[in-house]
């Protein structure tokens, strides 16, 4: 960012705003998301929920004071304050310590992966009538002698639906529990129809969440109407307030099941799709400012499932690598979303062409939603004692 100071052309600021800030921006985002499974274990969903509202606070903020610098200085110094700013991610990124020392390990067996292989063989022999399966016992929050076992033949992915985890788990039990997951493959879940529908319905939600924020300012001029950017920031404050709230209610014993978790997200998607159809029907400021908060609210409550339902699915240890390739999907959106939307628009000559489309994604989207809560039913498990 601060290299654009010394842009004298447009294709400089592709290389150095381009290129490089773009490299680097989404190599800081990633273990920005993945680090919050490493530090809580208890309330992942509100941990999660609070990093990924400062995407919301950034666009409640950043555009008066990209406004303010534009005003007051030139562009070139307007990119190199920004840059000052966007150095302090070097201080955030020196707090993201380990919790244990590292310890270097010996490649051969240890004795917490003898005890792992013990209870995977404990666990396959305790049913006398069942064919033996590869099998992980995941701890039930509601009942702490429950196992669920996934009897997969080949394991994938463990679905942990009630993802309370013990808080007095000691290192020893977190070791167990990496030495299994290193016998996975490391990219098992991009076997998994699940997770791959679950990247499908993020990529159409994210089309939906630009084509908000690109298109109300839009609307609101088209209706010949002022305040604009009134509409957008309340937008995002009530964006960033149902972000944390929601984020909070997921960790809540009812609501961390994946099940319900899927079905909020089914309803949500659909929610969304009316409201997003409705718009061509509002023409008056008041009656938008409404569906504006109302459409935020929504937004809030998916952005908040986002994480909880990908550590649902693939689990915490797993999540990051996971998440990687959902920013890879998000990225796409946001390359080729702003170009359709803007087609439409040019096309049209109207914003309702470009709001009835993004209804019809957020529609697509509780589809897709539906086929994986679908597909997770399916999934073939028991509870033994």
């Amino acid at each position: 960012m601060s290299l654009s100071y010394f842009s004298t052309n447009v294709a400089m600021l592709f290389i150095t705003y381009g290129i490089i800030f773009g490299t680097g921006g989404g190599l800081a985002s990633i273990p920005g998301f993945s680090i919050t499974t490493v530090y809580f274990k208890n309330h992942i969903s509100l941990a999660s929920g609070c990093v990924i509202c400062g995407a919301g606070v950034g666009a409640l903020v950043f555009p008066y004071l990209m406004q303010y610098l534009l005003d007051e200085y030139t562009t070139s110094v307007t990119f190199l304050i920004t840059g000052g700013i966007t150095f302090n991610i070097i201080v955030a990124g020196a707090l993201m310590r380990p919790l244990t020392p590292q310890v270097k390990r010996n490649p051969a067996p240890t004795q917490c992966n003898d005890d792992a292989l013990s209870e995977r063989t404990k666990l396959n022999s305790s049913s006398n009538s069942q064919p033996k399966y590869d099998a992980i016992a995941v701890r039930s929050s509601e009942s702490p002698q429950t196992e669920r076992v996934s009897t997969k033949k080949q394991h994938e992915y463990v679905s942990d639906k009630n993802c309370d985890v013990e808080s007095t788990t000691d290192e020893k039990e977190r070791l167990c529990e990496n030495s299994i997951t290193r016998n996975q493959s490391k990219y098992f879940y991009l076997r998994d129809p699940v997770y791959i529908l679950y990247v499908l319905a993020v990529m159409f939600f994210a089309f939906s969440y630009i084509t908000v924020f690109l298109m109300l300012p839009a609307k609101v001029l088209e209706d010949n109407e002022s305040g604009e950017a009134v509409m957008v920031s309340l937008t995002s404050l009530v964006e960033i307030c149902c972000r944390i709230a929601w984020a909070a209610v997921w960790d809540c014993r009812f609501f961390c099941r994946q099940d319900v978790r899927q079905t909020a997200m089914f309803i949500s998607f659909v929610g969304a799709g009316v409201l997003m159809s409705l718009s061509v029907l509002v023409h008056t400021y008041t009656i938008l400012l409404v569906w504006s908060l109302l459409m935020g609210s929504l937004m809030g409550v998916l952005w908040s499932l986002v994480v909880p339902v990908l550590v649902d699915i693939v689990g915490a240890a797993a999540m990051g690598d996971a998440f990687a390739f959902v920013m890879l999907g998000e990225a796409v959106i946001f390359l080729v979303g702003p170009l359709i939307t803007g087609s439409l628009l040019d096309y049209s000559g109207t914003v309702a062409a470009s709001f009835l489309f993004t209804g019809g994604c957020l529609f697509a989207a509780a589809i897709v939603t539906a086929a994986m809560k679908y597909k997770t039913i399916l999934l073939p498990t028991r509870d033994i004692g």
